[in-house]
């Protein structure tokens, strides 16, 4: 916040050349933002889900299924 907060002030002090950085500062913050909820999200579908979660969620449906496993398939082998 404190970031924030001085990049405006550098706007108002500095004029336009100041507000495109502003601009492009708030624009990747906000990107890395959604990026680390999307991050979460995913983890809790393939990793925090409860097997009867998952039934109740996936099970009766066999194109919801696949395209749970498509999300979340594990490597068939070890990273190197």
């Amino acid at each position: 916040m404190k970031t924030l907060l001085a990049l405006t002030i550098a706007t108002l002090l500095a004029g336009c050349a100041g507000f495109d950085t502003l601009q492009t500062t708030v624009a990747q913050r906000g990107a890395q933002a959604a990026d680390e909820a999307r991050e979460t999200a995913e983890w809790t579908l393939c990793n925090g889900i409860s097997v009867g979660a998952w039934r109740r969620a996936y099970a009766g449906d066999p194109e919801r299924s696949a395209g749970w496993a498509a999300l979340c398939a594990q490597p068939m082998a070890a990273p190197q």
